[in-house]
């Protein structure tokens, strides 16, 4: 999913909207392509919403927004690799997935622009 780029300051913090709230969904990853360097995998946990790296660490692949999720987990469609949504760790071996922050308000999911 492509977006229009809108900032926005909350509480003090810089902020992109990424997408409606609405589109991020129970058992289901919505997938956010931000730039080059931020291509993301947002998940709604509970009454939250959580994002993650898309690309799993494994095979370098962007498919984490395709896994399956289940048991509040996400397992990559190409070779398995499963990670928990709370905290992004691998379940099993190997890599977990980098988190990012981001806000769910106002109806938008909103990225956290790190200070510079």
């Amino acid at each position: 999913m492509l977006f229009e780029k809108h900032e926005r300051v909350i509480d003090g913090q810089r902020y992109l909207r990424l997408c409606k709230s609405s589109t991020v969904v129970h058992r289901h990853g919505t997938h956010v392509y931000v730039d080059i360097e931020t291509d993301l995998a947002l998940f709604r946990v509970g009454e939250k919403v959580v994002a993650y790296t898309n690309i799993c660490p494994h095979k370098r692949e962007a498919t984490i927004a395709q896994g399956n999720v289940m048991n509040n987990t996400v397992t990559c469609p190409m070779h398995g690799w499963c990670f928990d949504l709370d905290t992004g760790k691998n379940v099993g071996v190997g890599a977990g997935l980098k988190r990012y922050d981001v806000l769910d308000r106002d109806g938008y999911v909103w990225l956290a622009i790190p200070e510079e």
